[in-house]
């Protein structure tokens, strides 16, 4: 009896081990056998202008093995074909090329000048093509998330107050979630004190306005946050320079009341010249009209309105006579 109990528990072991085998078999099953060989995605920031490197992590099994490996997007940015130990790129981008390093067995695509439209999903895929039929050996998906850093100025613009109005310009950044505040003396404004403004630019990225309303000339700065910066920047106007362009703002103003001032006299000038003249010539009419009675005046028009109209009918009234005044 005790020789037979640890035959039982070996074969309980065993079926259990068995049922473990079977529904993993089962589970492999169900999906395809190059499914089993993707890796999960992977994300890699970089600044615009700057280059990645995509990794395949594909180490071939001999150095005989025969495969093709690409770099595709929405389409194919590059391909590399491996025969007997020795590599063959074709189909290359200008800004994608494929490098193999032979010390670690790795292979890398590496893509320059990265712009914001290059934002998106790149997958490296292998290949094998021989024998046929064409296998899936291994699919990576890289996320490759481009940004630009704001290009930060803070300015005035002019204003019926006689005080600058501030502007900060936060220009071509990406993505579009930017922060920008207003500090007066070291103390953040209200935002309801600022007027802000967006707009995209043609290559996908953003530029951010905001106005302040000012009635002094103290310590105003711009605080600017964007996830491209390893911290928040902040850009001065100091109260020298404030007064400066509030002079600078008054002196436009006089110019340009000058210049309208000028142009309002010289137009009443030439108005009142042309009318001096219409006068003269009037005054110079060598046939001058007597002033004919309202009722002559009447028979003379409906005459000539009869006559127009090919209906000749006699009027009551005497013609209207013309006279010439004399010389």
């Amino acid at each position: 009896m005790q020789k037979r109990m640890p035959f039982l528990k070996y074969a309980m072991i065993l079926s259990k081990c068995n049922a473990v085998t079977t529904c993993a078999w089962i589970l492999l099953s169900l999906f395809p056998a190059e499914h089993a060989l993707f890796n999960s995605s992977s994300v890699q920031t970089v600044h615009r202008g700057m280059s990645v490197n995509i990794s395949c992590n594909y180490k071939p099994s001999n150095d005989k093995e025969s495969f093709i490996v690409e770099l595709q997007t929405n389409s194919k940015l590059c391909s590399a074909r491996k025969i007997n130990n020795s590599w063959i790129e074709h189909l290359c981008c200008n800004h994608c090329r494929f490098i193999w390093i032979l010390e670690t067995v790795k292979m890398v695509f590496e893509v320059s000048n990265l712009q914001i439209n290059d934002s998106g999903t790149y997958k490296c895929i292998v290949t094998r093509s021989i024998p046929p039929p064409s296998v899936t050996l291994r699919e990576e998906r890289t996320f490759v998330q481009v940004t630009a850093q704001p290009t930060v100025s803070v300015t005035h613009v002019g204003a019926m107050s006689g005080f600058p109005m501030m502007l900060c310009i936060s220009e071509g950044f990406y993505p579009s979630g930017l922060d920008q505040m207003w500090i007066r003396n070291g103390e953040f404004q209200n935002a309801s004190l600022t007027h802000s403004i967006s707009k995209t630019n043609p290559d996908r990225s953003f530029t951010l306005f905001s106005y302040l309303n000012t009635s002094d000339c103290v310590n105003y700065s711009c605080w600017v946050n964007h996830s491209s910066l390893s911290q928040p920047t902040i850009h001065h106007m100091t109260p020298t320079e404030c007064y400066r362009n509030e002079a600078l703002f008054i002196d436009e103003n006089v110019w340009i009341i000058a210049v309208t001032s000028a142009l309002m006299i010289l137009t009443i000038l030439i108005l009142t010249v042309v009318c001096k003249r219409s006068r003269r010539a009037h005054h110079k009419s060598p046939v001058r009209m007597n002033a004919a009675p309202a009722s002559d005046l009447y028979c003379q028009v409906e005459y000539e309105v009869y006559s127009m109209l090919g209906d000749h009918r006699p009027v009551p009234c005497s013609p209207v006579t013309v006279r010439s005044s004399p010389q």
